[in-house]
């Protein structure tokens, strides 16, 4: 098993929030036994959580204490004022007055004791649960970001794209010849532009499916009514950039077909894909 792997996978958190399942929590005690790291991840996730809670920590409104309060004396869990001044008043059928007063007073004490110790309990439980809250919106809020940041990045890329495009149709050296989809495959489309000057050839998948594994799209020039190899689409390169493919001096039309990664030395007639002429 991979322990790092393991623990950046996130169930020491769950376990430590208690939203593990049964199993994960029976696994992750297994190995914690036999893995000092494990065990080292676990005390600074449980470290971490108590810090959170220490900085997160709100005053609990009076109101809402005095609730707690009022519904553990309606339930009986502890005395009202009334019954612990009535079990200091109340007589004795025996004994001296001092021995009466001491023994209520012991009685009152540990009540008291057991009260607090009670709705320390109560408040200790909701602040808990309040800051398990806040730690999960801060958590969904850092997941909104991170989704917004990949979104911007994402459209940051396509701006780029275009920007590279508008550069190579402006430029009036450039000769832009669009390829169409062939009868079997009407929809599909590609750019190419073609630098009149340097003989540069770069190549746009505009709408074609992306190459299936072990296949690849190579683009040909016509020369004389001969293909000419110019380069073969590279994989890492997404459909709607223009990547730069083989110098062509002269051609008539281009085309594209769908050949063995790594491309051939002559086309595969019956994998064309679009073409278009000059």
């Amino acid at each position: 098993m991979d322990i790092r792997a393991y623990i950046s996978s996130g169930i020491i958190e769950s376990y430590v929030l208690g939203l593990a399942s049964e199993e994960e929590v029976s696994i992750l005690n297994c190995i914690r036994k036999n893995n000092v790291e494990v065990e080292q991840a676990i005390i600074e996730a449980e470290t971490a959580l108590e810090e959170l809670a220490d900085s997160q920590a709100m005053e609990m409104p009076m109101q809402f204490k005095q609730e707690i309060w009022n519904k553990l004396i309606a339930e009986n869990l502890v005395p009202s004022e009334d019954q612990e001044v009535n079990e200091v008043l109340a007589p004795a059928s025996t004994g001296d007055s001092e021995v009466i007063a001491i023994g209520a007073d012991k009685k009152t004490l540990g009540a008291r004791s057991y009260t607090w110790t009670v709705a320390a309990s109560l408040l200790l439980a909701v602040s808990i649960g309040a800051n398990i809250f806040l730690y999960q919106r801060k958590q969904d809020t850092v997941n909104k970001l991170n989704q917004t940041t990949s979104l911007l990045d994402a459209e940051q890329e396509k701006v780029a794209t275009l920007q590279n495009k508008w550069a190579l149709v402006q430029n009036p050296a450039i000769k832009t010849i669009p390829l169409k989809g062939v009868e079997s495959k009407p929809d599909y489309r590609a750019l190419v532009f073609w630098d009149q000057a340097s003989k540069a050839v770069y190549l746009s998948i505009e709408h074609m499916p992306v190459a299936p594994k072990g296949k690849q799209y190579q683009l040909w020039a016509m020369v004389d009514g001969k293909p000419v190899n110019a380069g073969v689409f590279p994989l890492d390169s997404k459909g709607d950039t223009a990547s730069k493919m083989l110098d062509i001096p002269k051609a008539q039309a281009f085309a594209i077909t769908l050949e063995d990664e790594g491309g051939k030395d002559a086309p595969t007639l019956s994998a064309l894909c679009v073409m278009g002429s000059i």
